[in-house]
């Protein structure tokens, strides 16, 4: 795999910007619509055998629509609905009316034996803002109530026209070899940084291996993950596109991510995902429109597959972000060393690909393999170079930008989980807040540094020379802490050591020394109330042959 960079109606017109200037909900729009187009004599008026009554109150037309069969056979043989929350592809209504809609007519055009186009009469088809109006109402989850369309923005974007940051329509993977997944157009405001989630079923039956994901992202993202659910964490959130507060990263397992352009994720030989039936998908996308104009974006994944059992290896996901950073608006550089490992592995990694990420104020990042007594090794990866160009470009690239490190197919990175990685992140805050912490925005800032791996041959017991430097553990717990603080630490031999608690600028706010304590496991208690006020410190526990910080937030 490798990264490919490549940078009408008047009156119907008018009633529109009327009816949303006056309705209710998003649905009574609709309503108002398929009632002022659809319920004419011998149509959806109840007279005859209509799929549903555009004269009923609200209530009763949504039931008529909202995850009810169609009557069309052939449509109900595909598993469409007259309306499905949150798949505007898989609903029937929408097929019916979206001739209208420039670039999409291709992809939802209706396919033999599904019947004519509606509206079919002129002048009643519908504008673009119109039928696009249904589509955005699907998208977002279709709901009875509520406002979850920003129709102004439909309008300028089809009146006066705006940024079309959208694919052609392209080829799924032919029948029996994959599937294709999809979700647009969404629709931006000027100068708007938006961050959603869209929960995805996709359709397969089964179990899956996955040899290759090929996703098409919009210029304008700033990342996109695609988060597997934990079994039935899906049932914890609505249908369709949902903003960041209601995130599921309690929910997922760790993602694959994106960035705008065309990505191949084209595994090593033998190597798959693997996605059990009944998967359950959560996009999470970061879009950021710096423009004047209305920007629509949209999404394609081609996923292609294999049969069970082809693969040899499953290539997992770790990711391991660092939500405790401060930087202080000084203009100095200031950097966050913290440590990647997991005591609980029981087989090697075999990292395929390693990745950084921080937001528009980071200046570095790297990686190193960390040695078995808690020192730093050899770097394995420089944020300032070009792994896709192999050379050394002088300056780190946030973001989706940020070089990505792909090792040998035959040749993967082996790591033991147990002593892991260093991973060091600097930034540099000239005029942004103070300080800047961790956050989803791009003027927030972020520290994540993650791999795609498979697994290895099963752990040996893990030794450490005695004549090596001390392996230093050390925990803090609780974080953040109110009234006091438990230190646990283990020494190997007898040391002296000093346990210092210092503010953002570097200065000591409270320590703690003991000579030559003797060698053994230790937990103590410190009182915060009597020595530290609220804010952020680092803890520095040095012994006489090392060194390691932990932060920690006192509230």
């Amino acid at each position: 795999m490798k990264k490919i960079y490549t940078t009408s109606s008047i009156v119907l017109c008018f009633c529109f910007a009327f009816i949303n200037s006056n309705a209710q909900s998003t649905f009574s729009d609709i309503h108002y619509l398929l009632q002022t187009n659809c319920g004419g004599s011998g149509c959806h008026d109840g007279s005859g055998s209509p799929a549903f009554n555009v004269t009923l109150s609200d209530s009763l037309l949504y039931n008529q629509l909202v995850n009810v069969a169609p009557l069309n056979p052939a449509a109900a043989a595909k598993a469409n609905k007259q309306v499905v929350p949150g798949y505007p592809d898989r609903s029937f209504l929408l097929r019916k009316i979206a001739h209208s809609i420039p670039n999409v007519s291709d992809r939802l055009a209706l396919t033999a034996n599904e019947g004519n186009v509606m509206p079919d009469v002129y002048p009643n088809h519908l504008a673009p803002q119109e039928a696009e109006l249904i589509r955005q109402w699907i998208l977002f989850g279709a709901p009875l109530h509520g406002t979850v369309v920003d129709t102004a923005i439909i309008n300028k974007y089809y009146r006066e026209g705006g940024i079309d940051d959208t694919y052609p329509v392209h080829a799924a993977p032919a029948a029996g070899t994959g599937f294709q997944m999809y979700a647009g157009k969404i629709f931006i405001a000027p100068h708007t940084e938006v961050y959603y989630y869209i929960k995805h079923k996709p359709e397969f039956s089964g179990n899956i291996e996955i040899p290759r994901i090929i996703g098409m992202m919009p210029q304008a993202t700033h990342h996109m993950v695609i988060y597997k659910f934990l079994p039935g964490g899906e049932n914890n959130y609505s249908e369709g596109l949902r903003p960041e507060e209601q995130t599921s990263h309690a929910d997922v397992l760790d993602g694959i991510g994106m960035g705008k352009g065309l990505w191949d994720y084209n595994l090593p030989p033998n190597c798959a995902y693997f996605w059990p039936a009944n998967t359950a998908l959560d996009f999470n996308l970061h879009i950021k429109n710096t423009s004047d104009s209305v920007l629509a974006t949209d999404l394609y994944f081609n996923v292609l597959t294999q049969p069970v059992g082809t693969a040899q290896h499953f290539m997992l996901i770790r990711n391991f972000p660092v939500f405790t950073i401060s930087i202080p608006q000084d203009g100095q550089e200031h950097e966050d060393v913290e440590v990647a490992n997991d005591t609980n592995e029981t087989h090697m990694w075999k990292i395929w690909q390693l990745y950084t990420h921080t937001h528009k104020y980071g200046t570095d990042y790297d990686v190193f393999r960390r040695n078995a007594n808690g020192t730093t090794g050899d770097q394995l990866y420089e944020g300032w170079y070009s792994y896709e160009q192999d050379y050394m470009v002088g300056y780190y690239r946030t973001g989706v930008d940020v070089t990505f490190e792909y090792f040998p197919d035959d040749s993967l990175l082996e790591i033991d989980p147990r002593i892991g990685l260093v991973h060091r992140a600097k930034w540099r805050n000239t005029n942004g807040p103070d300080p800047i912490i961790w956050g989803l925005t791009s003027a927030e800032e972020m520290m994540v540094m993650g791999f795609q791996y498979i697994q290895g041959d099963v752990l040996a017991p893990l030794s450490i020379a005695k004549n090596d430097k001390e392996n230093i553990q050390f925990k803090v717990f609780p974080n953040p802490a109110i009234d006091a603080v438990h230190l646990n630490y283990v020494l190997e031999q007898a040391s002296d050591i000093r346990i210092e608690f210092t503010n953002l600028l570097g200065e000591t706010a409270f320590a703690l020394e003991q000579k030559n304590k003797p060698a053994g496991n230790y937990l103590e208690e410190v009182d915060l109330k009597h020595h530290l006020s609220a804010g952020m410190y680092n803890i520095i526990f040095r012994t006489k042959n090392a060194v390691t910080t932990r932060k920690i937030v006192i509230e």
